[in-house]
């Protein structure tokens, strides 16, 4: 036994492997949609222990969008255009595109998807007043997952 021990201490990634087997990653959202302009998705999920939370997020095809996580206060504040705080480490505004992680304390959360003017991106404002704005929707695909 001591040996395997030795062993495993030894061999890059053993250890992870037995985390992964305890502690196994689960998957929260994964999907492909559109967003229209000026609309978000709210994206609400909840833990009960402090777990590492990863976000992998590309636009596919529209105008860039924020990716902001935050507190259901914040989503509150958030919806009404107002300030608000966001986990800095799950968020990126103006984005095509990201990979994050980080670690997570018990609790609820909601990560949005924004399309609209109350984050960092717009979507372009094409109306005049002889032409109508087009809808800059935005083709994205997310995966959140927890482990």
């Amino acid at each position: 036994m001591a040996i395997v021990v030795s062993a495993c201490l030894t061999l890059p990634g053993c250890l992870d492997s037995a985390r992964d087997t305890v502690n196994p990653e689960r998957e929260l959202f994964d999907d492909n949609t559109f967003i229209d302009e000026d609309e978000h998705l709210k994206l609400q999920w909840e833990v009960n222990s402090v777990v590492t939370v990863r976000i992998s997020f590309e636009k596919q095809e529209g105008p860039n969008v924020d990716l902001y996580t935050m507190t259901p206060v914040n989503y509150q504040r958030y919806q009404d255009c107002e300030d608000f705080v966001y986990l800095a480490d799950l968020s990126d505004g103006n984005t095509a595109g990201a990979n994050l992680q980080a670690n997570v304390d018990a609790g609820t959360y909601v990560t949005v998807i924004d399309n609209t003017d109350c984050g960092d991106a717009s979507p372009p404002d094409q109306g005049g007043l002889l032409s109508q704005d087009e809808n800059d929707q935005a083709r994205v695909d997310y995966r959140i997952t927890a482990q």
